[in-house]
């Protein structure tokens, strides 16, 4: 099963697409007697120049060491240019050019499953552009798949931890978000200051908008920007969900009577955020910030 990644018209792919393109694609590194073969069969060229006379004898061990530099360079040749495709595609991903990576990583997946980690990395960046597209059951999909094949406690590890709570959440499963984020909370605190944390306060502050606790929010902004910092421009989502936080907030929300100074930090975090990051991918992923879209 496969989507469509030649029309224009582009559609994500759905959580069994993935799942039965996954399945087709596991990781199947070369085996040692694959590895071992191309030594082998030199070894049986060079044995060969021993036991026969002749003119011919004396070439074998030549044709023998160019076969071998031979295979070596081509197998060398294909492993770089697949890492520069890989790498190339996780590049138009952090152009923010998400369809076309997706497409890519796609059609990319059959050809890394020699390499576990170009696989790895593959899966990786087509469930965050899934993710970021909205697609969160097909990105949880991705990241189950590459949680039970990593080491617990590593670094990408806990990255990966948390992506997904941030796409359970996406999904509007908040109980089960609720879970992932209690559990991940050790596992995350050893990083402080990093893009890991950075993730896992995201993911806090957008469980308390989606269960309106916006005045729990407000109270808990001290430092915010700083913790959000190593997430570089996709700050830009924590400072929108913070300026929703205020807008909403209930001593002083919109239905309320809400006070010159509480919208005027409302607008604050939100003029912050479309310094960082246009109102459109904004309200693409948070459609609930639409009323923010209105200040003046």
């Amino acid at each position: 099963m496969s989507f469509d990644t030649t029309t224009p018209r582009f559609a994500p792919p759905t959580p069994e697409q993935f799942d039965a393109h996954l399945r087709c694609c596991p990781v199947n590194p070369p085996s040692k007697w694959q590895a071992r073969a191309p030594w082998l069969v030199a070894l049986a060229l060079f044995a060969l120049s021993y036991l026969t006379a002749g003119p011919a004898s004396a070439l074998l061990p030549w044709v023998a060491l160019a076969w071998l530099l031979g295979h070596s360079s081509i197998r060398t040749r294909r492993a770089l240019a697949l890492e520069a495709q890989v790498r190339r595609t996780q590049e138009i991903a952090m152009l923010r050019r998400y369809p076309e990576a997706l497409r890519r990583g796609w059609r990319a997946l059959p050809r890394v499953v020699p390499n576990p980690m170009l696989h790895g990395q593959t899966v990786a960046m087509i469930a965050h552009c899934m993710d970021t597209l909205g697609s969160y059951d097909a990105a949880i999909v991705g990241y189950d798949y590459l949680l039970k094949r990593m080491p617990s406690g590593q670094p990408i590890t806990v990255h990966i931890g948390v992506s997904r709570a941030a796409a359970v959440l996406g999904a509007e499963r908040l109980s089960d978000a609720d879970d992932s984020l209690r559990q991940l909370r050790g596992a995350v605190e050893p990083f402080e200051n990093t893009p890991i944390s950075a993730a896992y306060r995201l993911a806090q502050l957008t469980q308390q908008v989606r269960t309106h606790h916006f005045a729990e929010a407000v109270s808990e902004s001290t430092g915010l920007v700083e913790a959000l910092r190593p997430l570089g421009v996709e700050a830009g989502y924590g400072h929108a969900l913070m300026a929703l936080c205020h807008y909403h907030c209930p001593e002083n929300g919109p239905d309320t009577n809400a006070s010159p100074d509480a919208h005027r930090s409302a607008r604050t975090w939100w003029d912050q955020a479309t310094l960082l990051l246009p109102s459109g991918s904004l309200l693409h992923r948070f459609p609930e910030l639409a009323p923010l879209t209105e200040l003046a």
